[in-house]
């Protein structure tokens, strides 16, 4: 087993004596300064200590291999012409980055328009669709009476062939409520007793028909064929 170096037996610690360059930097406060920057911890100490010159001219200048080297070709250049025009460059294509962003955005916008027109004008056609299927709208504009009110035409249904009927009959009995006036109201001879002028009397009047649809309409409503 390996023996374990045990201390003086006298209790007190060697230590290594300093040298004269040693005792004089701790007096030298610039060589102090420098002995806690080499000292610390970190990766800005570890830097320090990689790119640390070896002499104070180097303070200015950086090896080849340092982090921080770059040569003198990309620190000064004298190309001014190319440095605006590199400016210039660069506004352009920002306000072309500007122009682009701007006409996307106004083509999404403008297709979202339409989308909600074409969107709102389907809705609307199936709308009126509907109100055309369930004829609520257009009953309204619908007339209470069989025939048209512009050109006095009876409608071609039930309603209308029923009202032709009923005012047909309601001219016969006009003609025929004449012909008694004029048969038992004037004179009996056959011409008029004042200017002496004869006059013919009127004959019996023939009743108007039912029509052959109002008839099998009202033949179908009472059941019989």
């Amino acid at each position: 087993m390996d023996r374990v170096p045990q201390g003086p037996s006298s209790g007190f610690k060697n230590i290594k004596p300093m040298t004269r360059k040693e005792r004089r930097a701790l007096k030298d406060k610039v060589a102090l300064e420098k002995q806690r920057l080499m000292n610390r911890t970190g990766l800005a100490a570890k830097m320090y200590r990689e790119n640390a010159p070896e002499n104070p001219s180097e303070l200015l200048t950086l090896k080849p291999d340092a982090a921080g080297f770059m040569a003198d070709a990309d620190r000064f250049h004298s190309d001014t012409a190319g440095e605006e025009f590199l400016k210039r460059k660069a506004a352009y294509n920002r306000k072309q980055d500007i122009y682009n962003n701007t006409r996307n955005t106004r083509a999404v916008n403008e297709e979202a328009r339409w989308k909600k027109i074409e969107s709102s004008k389907h809705q609307e056609e199936v709308y009126w669709a509907r109100q055309r299927e369930l004829g609520v709208k257009s009953a309204k504009n619908k007339s209470c009476v069989p025939y048209d009110p512009l050109t006095l035409q009876y409608d071609d249904t039930h309603d209308g062939e029923r009202l032709r009927y009923a005012d047909d009959m309601v001219r016969y009995r006009a003609a025929v409520r004449a012909v008694n006036m004029a048969r038992h109201g004037d004179t009996r001879v056959g011409y008029n007793i004042i200017n002496g002028i004869g006059h013919e009397r009127g004959g019996d009047v023939v009743p108007p028909e039912k029509s052959e649809y109002l008839k099998h309409y009202e033949d179908q409503k009472d059941g019989r064929k």
